[in-house]
C-alpha cells in the first residue's frame, strides 16, 4: 500500500486518507474477481449509467480504489422512498442489457433461481436437528412444506432478456451520499447474469416483510413488479436464509440473535396463508 493513513474496516477493506482526500480500498484474493469489478464499472460508465461509485486507478491489480462517500447512509427498506429509489436503481441497471452485451463478456455465471432455492431446501433439511431444537419441530415442518409446495409450482423465468444482476440486493448495498443526496448501488462481488425478474423477485422478498406480506399494497406501491411471476413470492426465502445464517453463529451470538429471529418468524408464518391466498387470486387460481 502507498503512503497515507489507513483504517481497516474489514479483513480486506480499508479507508485510506491522503491529506484531505479519502478513499475506499478493497483487496481481492483473485485478480479475476477484481477484473470483474473493474469491467462492470467501466461498462456502466461507458453508457452513462451513473448508479455506481466510480473506480480510480491503483497500482495493485488485486485492489479496487473508489472515492470515500463521506457520511454515506445505507437505505432502510422500512422507508418508502428508500424502497422506491433502490428499485429504480435496479431497473436502471437491468436496462443496460440494451447497450452492453453482459452475456458474452465471460466474467459472469448465469443464475438459476429454481436450482438455487432447491439447494437451499436441501441444506435446510441437513440442519433438521438444529432447527427442531431452536425453531421447533412444528414450525420447521411448516417452513419445509411451504418451500416444497412453492418449488413444485414454479415455472422457470424466460432467459431471453439476460442482463447484469447485482446479486446481493440487501439494504446495505444501497448507499446515499448525504452531500448530494444521490443513491448508489455498491459491492458487485456476487454479480451474475440472469433475467431481470430474478433480481426483482429477490428484492421483493427483502421488502415484503415491511408490507406485512400484503401483496396488494406492495404492488400498489411498485406497479412495475406486476409483471413478475408472483408465485415466486411464496417460497419462504427470507425465513430459510436467516435460520441457515443462525447455524453459523456461536452460542453467545445465538442468544442475542434468536429472540429477534423468532419474532420475525412468527410474524411471517402468521401472514403466509393470506399471501398464498392473495397470490392465488392474482394468478386466477
Amino acid at each position: 500500500m502507498e503512503r497515507g493513513h489507513y483504517v481497516q474496516l474489514k479483513p480486506n477493506v480499508w479507508k485510506w486518507q491522503v491529506g484531505t482526500h479519502a478513499y475506499s480500498l478493497k483487496k481481492y484474493d483473485y485478480q479475476s474477481d477484481a477484473d470483474k469489478i473493474r469491467f462492470i464499472h467501466e461498462q456502466l460508465a461507458g453508457v452513462g449509467a451513473d448508479i455506481v461509485v466510480p473506480i480510480e486507478p491503483y497500482g495493485d491489480p488485486m485492489m479496487i480504489q473508489q472515492p470515500w462517500i463521506e457520511g454515506d447512509r445505507k437505505v432502510q427498506f422500512s422507508h418508502s422512498e428508500d424502497r422506491k429509489e433502490s428499485l429504480a436503481l435496479l431497473h436502471q441497471l437491468h436496462k443496460t442489457r440494451h447497450q452492453i452485451n453482459w452475456r458474452e463478456s465471460g466474467h459472469f455465471q448465469e443464475i438459476n433461481l429454481n436450482r438455487k432455492w432447491a439447494h437451499r431446501l436441501e441444506k435446510w433439511k441437513q440442519y433438521e436437528t438444529f432447527l427442531n431444537k431452536t425453531l421447533g419441530p412444528s414450525k420447521m415442518k411448516k417452513i419445509t412444506q411451504l418451500a416444497t409446495d412453492s418449488l413444485a409450482n414454479l415455472v422457470p423465468n424466460p432467459r431471453e432478456k439476460l442482463t447484469l444482476l447485482h446479486g446481493d440486493v440487501v439494504h446495505h448495498n444501497f448507499v446515499r451520499d448525504k452531500k448530494s443526496n444521490k443513491l448508489y448501488i455498491i459491492d458487485f462481488d456476487l454479480a451474475c447474469i440472469g433475467p431481470p425478474e430474478v433480481e426483482l423477485i429477490l428484492w421483493a422478498h427483502r421488502v415484503l416483510p415491511h408490507y406485512h406480506y400484503d401483496v396488494n399494497v406492495f404492488l400498489s406501491d411498485h406497479p412495475t413488479l406486476k409483471k413478475i411471476d408472483l408465485s415466486y413470492l411464496l417460497f419462504p426465502n427470507e425465513l430459510m436464509r436467516e435460520w441457515l445464517y443462525a447455524t453459523t453463529l456461536s452460542d453467545l451470538q445465538l442468544r442475542s440473535f434468536l429472540p429477534k429471529l423468532k419474532i420475525f418468524t412468527d410474524k411471517a408464518l402468521t401472514m403466509m396463508p393470506k399471501l398464498w391466498e392473495d397470490v392465488g387470486r392474482f394468478n386466477g387460481n
